[in-house]
């Protein structure tokens, strides 16, 4: 009888850490905040990760999403309202966040772990769609410190990408 008290606990800490990291319509309606979702495109999540890619209706960012215009400017915006959005055409994603993490080091490489572990959760489809919006200058990277979710929305595509890590 000793033996299954403990093994209680320890199946339940063994089945909560195969859970997934967001569902689809959590992810959804946080996301709506922001942007005109359309369609999933697609959705997965582990534990470790989640992933999705909308289709858009339009290529609008919310109010509730400050747009900044430089690296310097989304550092400013992210502690003071959760969250930003960095739309520079002269910079495309991977190179922002390259001197995101040479300008606030934790904040920089917090985003760049996101798009790394969020890999494990995309299909050959989905890392397609982050690859073209990552080296895109056409698209626009925007974080929530809250979730810890990095964001790519190509407009030229009218997708969103949207990713999580582990915590």
């Amino acid at each position: 009888m000793r033996h299954i008290g403990f093994a209680a606990p320890l199946l339940a800490m063994v089945a909560l850490s195969g859970c997934a990291r967001e569902d689809e319509a959590g992810m959804r309606d946080r996301l709506e905040r922001w942007f005109a979702l359309g369609e999933t495109a697609y959705f997965a999540a582990r534990g470790e990760c989640a992933v999705a890619v909308f289709h858009l209706r339009d290529d609008r960012i919310g109010a509730a999403m400050p747009v900044t215009g430089s690296v310097g400017e989304m550092l400013h915006a992210l502690p003071r309202r959760g969250a930003a959005a960095l739309d520079d055409p002269g910079q495309a994603p991977d190179a922002a966040l390259v001197d995101l993490a040479n300008a606030a080091r934790m904040t920089g490489m917090a985003m760049r772990r996101v798009g790394l572990e969020a890999r494990a959760c995309m299909s050959d489809d989905a890392e397609g769609v982050f690859h073209r919006a990552l080296t895109s200058p056409e698209a626009v990277l925007a974080y929530d410190n809250e979730t810890g979710t990095l964001m790519l929305m190509d407009r030229g595509r009218r997708m969103l990408l949207a990713a999580m890590g582990a915590e």
